[in-house]
């Protein structure tokens, strides 16, 4: 119960450093509300990692990483509290490839909520900054469905939105249970 609220919250801040390292990428504003969240309820996290880690061009790593070491953390304390056996090589290598599969994890709920974002400011306001944002962070991935669009609405997400609830929904619960498995053995 206690991992499971802390892989919760874990969640959601790494979903913001995600979130905050996409805005930035696409270049919205600072003083935008949005972006003004994400940064603010990530500075603690990020800012420290950034004196290490500068960022590269448009990308801050740093919230990246951020996000992968706050994952980590997380699991270790998890398995510090669940289980009185010591650390081997086995256990931080699976502890390390759960924080890789659950950073991938957030990435792609942030990419499913951006989605989500899209298609609703594609019909109620197409020209705010933020979609002329998400637009320019869906663009690349967006761009062999094309053929979706239909005058001024776009479905081509609807492709993707369905590969993240593949992802999401059936792969990466296999993925986690396969390792635990693994871990057991």
């Amino acid at each position: 119960m206690r991992g499971d609220l802390l892989i919760l919250l874990s969640d959601g801040i790494v979903i913001l450093c995600i979130a905050r390292c996409l805005l930035q990428w696409a270049g919205l504003d600072t003083n935008h509300p949005l972006a003004r969240f994400c940064i603010q309820a990530t500075d603690w996290l990020v800012k420290p990692i950034r004196k290490l880690v500068p960022p590269q061009g448009k990308w801050d790593v740093a919230c990246i990483l951020a996000g992968l070491l706050f994952y980590y953390a997380v699991f270790i304390l998890i398995r510090l509290t669940a289980s009185s056996e010591g650390f081997g090589g086995r256990v931080i290598a699976v502890n390390f490839i759960f924080a890789v599969l659950a950073l991938m994890k957030a990435a792609a709920y942030v990419l499913f909520i951006g989605l989500f974002v899209r298609m609703v400011l594609s019909i109620k306001k197409p020209y705010s900054p933020v979609s002329v944002s998400l637009q320019r962070i869906f663009e690349s991935v967006l761009r062999p469905f094309v053929f979706l669009r239909g005058g001024r609405y776009d479905f081509s997400g609807s492709v993707l939105a369905l590969a993240l609830w593949f992802w999401l929904g059936y792969i990466l619960p296999q993925l986690f249970r396969m390792l635990n498995l693994w871990l057991l053995q």
